[in-house]
């Protein structure tokens, strides 16, 4: 009996640590993604006024594209954590509520296998425009190994919170 109080307690312990972890990167997460989104609108304004007065503004495409490419999958991470991300997990635990733990795990199985896969060829793509030294055409040769970084970045943090939502999931007692 006290064996089973003391696990208990340990496991207690350690989803409070996994929620807690989250929690601080998810603030760190969404403040990157809301600071590149300023980067981002701020290089749109700029490169609206260079064109206009007619100076070459061909690198504030490539800060535009950037951006948002790593918005889109830091935002995406964050989204997750705080349970916005839209899934099919959302409309089958609605339906069938007497399996929503039995749909929580199927939920974090799936998506978990997909962000596996996907940060997996997102950190090949990284590695081949490393290894190829691709850069971009305009005047600023920007690396592209920047955005392609952002794929397994982006999915490793998405990972990281479903995790979170999954123990939070458990500790609630849906599973």
């Amino acid at each position: 009996m006290v064996d089973d109080q003391t696990s208990a307690a340990r496991s207690q312990r350690c989803a409070q640590v996994v929620q807690r972890c989250g929690q601080r990167l998810g603030k760190v997460v969404g403040y990157v993604s809301a600071f590149l989104m300023v980067v981002m609108s701020l290089s749109i304004i700029l490169g609206i006024v260079m064109r206009t007065v007619h100076i070459d503004n061909s690198w504030t495409y490539d800060v535009d594209l950037f951006s948002l490419i790593w918005v889109a999958f830091v935002g995406a991470s964050f989204t997750a954590l705080r349970g916005e991300h839209v899934t099919s997990g959302v409309a089958l635990e609605n339906m069938l509520p007497r399996c929503a733990g039995l749909m929580l795990v199927l939920r974090f199985v799936i998506i978990s296998a997909f962000l596996v896969v996907f940060t997996i060829s997102g950190f090949e793509q990284f590695l081949n425009s490393v290894q190829t030294h691709e850069t971009t055409l305009d005047v600023m040769s920007w690396p592209v190994w920047i955005p392609h970084l952002a794929l397994p970045v982006g999915t490793i943090l998405w990972l990281a919170f479903e995790i979170h939502h999954f123990v939070r999931g458990l500790v609630a007692g849906r599973a």
